[in-house]
């Protein structure tokens, strides 16, 4: 198994850096682009709410390959927060004005990666996402 953790303090300054370790994960470890495109957007949308909303002080991601899946957990010390029951799942159907504001990218998220789950472990939220390569 391939596997590579690394810890970001959560500032808006850090959602690049966080940007170039998943890209340099996946190419190290021959992700295609589209899969590698993809942990990286799924990736940006986490960590933008986790940066914006969650109060945490402490970010760490782990990316790993097995069986021909890419696993993705981000592990934060924010407020306690489930993004896949506690976000109302956008109408889809609405236009962007009549949309309501949130919600999005955990839909997104969603959409793109084969499985998403979250547990809170020791006064951490864990949101760990799979896809298939």
């Amino acid at each position: 198994m391939a596997s590579e953790k690394k810890t970001f303090p959560v500032q808006k300054e850090s959602l690049s850096d966080v940007q170039e370790f998943v890209s340099l994960w996946a190419k190290n470890n021959d992700i295609g682009m589209k899969i590698s495109t993809k942990l990286s957007i799924c990736a940006d949308e986490v960590v933008s709410n986790v940066v914006f909303y969650s109060g945490a002080t402490e970010l760490e991601i782990t990316c790993s390959k097995e069986n021909g899946m890419v696993t993705m957990s981000l592990r934060d010390n924010g407020k306690a927060f489930n993004p896949l029951t506690e976000v109302k799942e956008p109408d889809t159907t609405a236009s962007a004005e009549e949309r309501e504001i949130g919600g999005l990218g955990i839909f997104m998220v969603k959409k793109m990666m084969n499985s998403v789950s979250y547990e809170r472990v020791q006064e951490s939220n864990v949101l760990t996402m799979t896809i298939a390569i």
